[in-house]
């Protein structure tokens, strides 16, 4: 694990392909318990790390810091989860920088455990779009970069208008 004190955090680009220091949002969300200041963080956290459809190492080192944050406060919301599957589809889906080697394992571990922490929580009750944004993760986690992506996409009024077909 990275420790969110190291300097590299400093050097990363994100979404707007600019140095972005995600470890501060990321401290902050690990010692906050406001849920104002909770909600500030996430917004910040989508505008940065993903800019349309852009990421960086930054969006990818940051994985494996929201799932250990998550999984220490029991964060099993649509933000963690949406987020982190943007950014897996992102990273194969756009033009988007290559992961390191260097950092396979810290990355996809991350994965795998936000996949286990998903896996262990999806029976609890949730709204529509958290249980859908969960199964678009576990599709990104599992290799399944299309169908995370159309499963992610399908809003009530698009699943609506797709089942009207059959």
């Amino acid at each position: 694990m990275i420790n969110l004190n190291d300097q590299i955090w400093k050097t990363l680009e994100a979404g707007y392909r600019i140095p972005y220091d995600v470890s501060i949002p990321l401290k902050e969300l690990q010692n906050t318990t406001d849920p104002k200041m909770v909600e500030k963080i996430w917004n910040e956290l989508w505008n940065e790390l993903h800019h349309q459809g852009d990421v960086g190492l930054a969006s990818y080192l940051a994985v494996p810091q929201l799932v250990r944050i998550a999984k220490l406060k029991n964060f099993y919301n649509w933000n963690l989860l949406g987020i982190c599957a943007v950014i897996e589809q992102q990273r194969l889906l756009g033009n988007n920088s290559v992961l390191p080697e260097q950092y396979h394992d810290y990355y996809f571990g991350g994965l795998n455990e936000l996949k286990e922490f998903v896996l262990a929580n999806i029976t609890q009750k949730t709204d529509d779009t958290t249980f859908r944004i969960a199964l678009s993760l576990i599709a990104a986690c599992s290799g399944q970069i299309k169908l995370s992506k159309a499963i992610g996409e399908l809003e009530d009024d698009i699943m609506n208008e797709f089942l009207e077909q059959f």
